[in-house]
């Protein structure tokens, strides 16, 4: 396994989770296609 950086891990468990369970959002400020101030979330919406 390739070693990740917080937020590569952050943004692969949380794709990860809304792929295993249909029913898992994200909601906050800051969270839509540009990915968040640290882009945490980026592409998320995408996927």
């Amino acid at each position: 396994m390739p070693k990740l950086n917080m937020v590569k891990a952050l943004n692969l468990g949380l794709f990860q989770e809304m792929e295993r369970d249909r029913d898992v959002l994200i909601l906050g400020e800051d969270v839509g296609v540009d990915g968040g101030v640290f882009r945490v979330t980026d592409d998320l919406q995408r996927k």
